[in-house]
Formats: structure tokens, C-alpha cells, sequence
């Protein structure tokens, strides 16, 4: 059986894609520490019991250089190497312009930095000896461990890119993703899937009416077919897939987008769309991406210094910004707090969730269902905090579905809550939750590591590299095989 990754490429703690009503998945063991053969391993965030401990310094804040590493010589990712005399960040090792994959995604550079030699292979390749999985609306991917892709669930739209459209109810191989490509990281949309490839380039497959492949045309494919060029020499670090548009973040911290743009979502002040790689506006003066979401019609990233910023549709608030006006260009939400950043983000529809620097939740913008999690049914326009996780309880990782929002605690436990109509939360019961409300056991004695969301369903990977989901499945995107609803964490096979 092949495991699921929990290491997700982490530039500076990158988030990957969330779609129209699809959850994303905040990184929980991203930085390594649990698995020597982590790209990013370091002994010295891990505790006697194999525990993480990212709080380096003890006081009972996870500081934004203890995750993001590079600026602070006690992070745990730190490498002088990758620290500029000013103390900011610089992946360019070589100095060369580009950020090259193995100064992203380290193992196959002893320069890079977050090298580790445990997961470099004698001929200088990557050895992730998990996955990586992320999920759309009706369907789930996975990028395996020789960096091909699986996807299984709803494909009428050729999301699945095995050249058919027939619906699969296990994991099943997309076609060919190109002489010697391998996929690095994965966004599934609503009706269409992208990757990006180890070289930098983006594939994409699937429903293609408002040019969210980003090839130039609006056809529809089968299989995996390359964007159109993201810039002359540039690459993608981060993907995120929302309805009907796709957003990367680009090798030099600039945002690029594509596909439909009828409020604003591509963030390049028009709301035309765009059938190739297109540059948002300014993210601010001297600002910089470095983790990105994507909601059905709305994009909001995280900026270097911490701070969000969203643009697109904002009827329910989802931009954050304390008002309801769409915003074509990227806009700062609301503070989140006296002192506070944000190190992960995740978005769906009509609303957005960002993990806190002191792992805490904040959540903003529709909330019929309670899926801001603070307790109530009514919107928000500014981001919230959400009610308490339980006891000495934070987050380490955030998935946000179409009306329910998911997050893994600091014990490896997985906490639900909002809509429970199909059984999303994963509780055993069919019963909303407008706070944050424990799943059912994920197995004896399994956590979780990461954690997805779709549509009304989701996907935990589990510690020792096993995949659970629960939730709706009347077109296979749990992948276990059947099309039954599962109202309890159950285990899949992925091949």
C-alpha cells in the first residue's frame, strides 16, 4: 500500500489548493520532525516522545520564524545559507535569479535549505516515501511516492486526466504527466485538476470553459496538458484551484492566475477572463506571497509579513475586509489579532480560515451553518476567533469544505464542525456542530497529520502514512471503493 505525504513542499509554510466548496489543507507535519526521511527533518524539534515541538523558545507561542525557519537561528528549519545579512529570507542559494526546485523543496542540494541527506537517493532524486493528496468538489488526487498522480471519484468533466470520463470509486492513475515529469504538488478544482511538475511548470486537465487550464484555449482535457508559459523564467512554488480559476505563486513571490474572472477572483483589477497565466495586481510594497487558497469565485494569500490578503467575490464577508463590496485587486483583510500572523489559509465558497502564529483559528464570511465555529449562525466580515478547541487544545493544521471546517489539534485528534447533513464532521452523527466538536476515533492509537476537504467530505492522512475520510460519497470520492456515505473516519487503499 502507498502512504500519503504529509510533507508538503513548504516554501514558507505553503497551503495547498482549496476549491470552490472544497477544503485545503493546512500542513501539519510539513516542517518534518516526525519522519527522518523528511525533506526538512530536524532532531531538535522533536521531543522523547516523537512529538513535535515547534515552540523552540518555550514561551507558549509558535512564532512566525519557528515555523517559517530562515530568519531565526533557533527555527527549525534555519540555514544561514538561506539568510541574508538583513535577516530576511533568500531561497536563491545560487544567486542565480531563479528559485530552483531544490532550493524550494531541499533534498537534492546540500545547499539547499531544508536539505536532508535521509531523503536524498544516491543519484541525487527526492525519496518521499508518502504522498501527497489534496481534493475538489466531487473528486480527490494524490501524488504518490515515484511522483505520479492518482485521482479517483466524480470525472463526467475529465477531471480525473486518465483520458475517459468515467467515474472511479478507487484511486486509478491519471495519464502521462510528460517524458520524465513528476508531479510536486496538486490542486484539484471543481470540475478540473492542476499540478505542478518538478521542473516548475504547471499540467492541468478537466473542465476548461472559462480557461482555467491556462492553455490558451477553452477545451476541455483529458489528460495532463502544460499551461502556457507562467513569465520567461519563471516557475511555481504554490497552486490553488477555486471553481473555475487556478493561482500560483510564482518563483519570485508574485501571484499569477487564470480562468474565470466575472468578480474580480484573478485579482488583476478587470473581471475578464483569462485563458492563460495572468499577473494579479500588487500584493503592496515590497510585499511577497507565500501560501495561497482559493474559494469558488474568491483567492486570498498569505503575505511575507504575515498579513491576508483576498480578492474576488465577497457577499458574505469571505474577503475579510469588514465589508460585503467585491475586490478585483489583492485587498488586506481586517487585523487578525494584536500581534498576530497568519501561517495558513484556507478557503471554500463563502467562507475563509486562517491558522494563527499561536495556533489558534480565525475564521470569516457565511455562517448559516456554524462553520465559522464561533458558536453562532451569523456572518462575518472580519476575521473571528473561533470558540475553544477544548482543554490546553490548539491547531496545527485547517481544511475548510463547502459548509463545514475541519482541523487537526495539537494531539493528533481532528476536530469538525458546521454542516453534518451528508456526515462530514465525521462524529458518528448526522447533527451540525457550530463549535468545534471531536471526530470519532481515527483508529487505535493513529493521529493526524494532514487534513483535506471537499464538497461534504473529508480526508485525513494519518501518522503512519494510511489515508481516512468520511462524509458524502455518492460518486466515489471517498475512495474506498463503494458509493456509501461514512458518518466515521474510514480507511482507504491507495495502491
Amino acid at each position: 500500500m502507498k502512504k500519503v505525504n504529509a510533507v508538503m513542499f513548504t516554501l514558507m509554510m505553503l497551503t495547498l489548493p482549496l476549491a470552490g466548496c472544497t477544503g485545503d489543507d493546512g500542513p501539519v507535519d510539513v516542517l518534518g520532525c516526525k519522519n527522518t526521511q523528511a525533506n526538512n527533518y530536524n532532531e531538535n524539534v522533536t521531543k522523547d516522545d516523537e512529538s513535535c515541538d515547534y515552540d523552540l523558545d518555550d514561551d507558549g507561542v509558535l512564532d512566525a520564524d519557528e515555523i517559517l525557519g530562515c530568519m531565526d537561528s533557533t527555527a527549525n528549519n534555519y540555514n544561514l545559507d538561506a539568510t541574508d545579512a538583513d535577516d530576511s529570507c533568500d531561497y536563491d542559494l545560487d544567486d542565480d535569479g531563479v528559485l530552483d526546485a531544490d532550493e524550494i523543496l531541499g533534498c537534492t542540494d546540500s545547499a539547499a535549505n531544508n536539505y536532508n541527506s535521509e531523503a536524498t537517493d544516491a543519484d541525487n532524486s527526492c525519496v518521499f516515501t508518502e504522498i501527497i493528496m489534496s481534493t475538489g468538489r466531487y473528486h480527490t488526487c494524490a501524488i504518490l511516492d515515484d511522483g505520479s498522480v492518482n485521482c479517483w471519484g466524480h470525472n463526467a468533466y475529465d477531471q480525473l486526466g486518465d483520458g475517459t470520463t468515467n467515474s472511479r470509486y478507487t484511486p486509478g492513475p491519471t495519464s502521462s504527466l510528460g517524458t520524465d515529469r513528476t508531479a510536486v504538488a496538486i490542486a484539484p478544482g471543481e470540475y478540473h485538476t492542476c499540478a505542478i511538475l518538478d521542473d516548475g511548470s504547471v499540467s492541468c486537465w478537466g473542465y476548461n470553459m472559462y480557461g482555467q487550464l491556462g492553455d490558451g484555449t477553452t477545451t476541455n482535457r483529458n489528460t495532463p496538458t502544460l499551461t502556457s508559459s507562467l513569465g520567461t523564467d519563471r516557475t511555481a512554488v504554490a497552486i490553488a484551484a477555486g471553481s473555475y480559476h487556478t493561482c500560483v505563486i510564482l518563483d519570485d513571490g508574485s501571484v499569477s492566475c487564470w480562468g474565470s474572472n466575472d468578480n474580480g477572483q484573478l485579482g488583476d483589477g478587470t473581471t475578464t477572463d483569462r485563458h492563460t497565466p495572468n499577473q494579479t495586481s500588487s500584493l503592496g510594497t515590497d510585499r511577497t506571497a507565500v501560501a495561497i487558497a482559493a474559494g469558488k469565485y474568491h483567492t486570498c494569500a498569505i503575505l511575507d509579513d504575515g498579513s491576508v490578503s483576498c480578492w474576488g467575490f465577497n457577499e458574505r464577508g469571505q474577503l475579510g475586509d469588514g465589508t460585503t463590496t467585491n475586490r478585483s485587486t489583492p485587498t488586506q483583510t481586517s487585523s487578525l489579532g494584536t500581534d498576530r500572523t497568519a501561517v495558513a489559509i484556507s478557503a471554500v465558497t463563502w467562507h475563509t480560515c486562517a491558522l494563527l502564529d499561536d495556533e489558534s483559528l480565525s475564521c470569516w464570511g457565511y455562517n448559516m451553518y456554524g462553520q465559522l465555529g464561533d458558536g453562532t449562525t451569523t456572518d462575518r466580515h472580519t476575521p473571528t476567533q473561533t470558540s475553544s478547541l477544548g482543554t490546553d487544545r490548539t491547531a496545527v493544521a485547517i481544511a475548510v469544505g463547502c459548509f463545514h471546517t475541519c482541523a487537526i489539534l495539537d494531539d493528533g485528534s481532528v476536530s469538525c464542525w458546521g454542516s453534518n447533513s451528508f456526515v462530514q464532521l465525521g462524529d458518528g452523527t448526522a447533527t451540525g456542530r457550530h463549535t468545534p466538536t471531536q471526530t470519532s476515533s481515527l483508529g487505535h492509537d493513529r493521529t493526524a497529520v494532514d487534513i483535506i476537504a471537499g464538497f461534504r467530505h473529508t480526508c485525513a492522512i494519518l501518522d503512519d502514512g494510511s489515508v481516512s475520510c468520511w462524509g458524502r460519497n455518492n460518486l466515489g470520492q471517498l475512495g474506498d471503493g463503494t458509493t456509501t456515505d461514512r458518518n466515521t473516519p474510514t480507511a482507504i487503499e491507495i495502491e
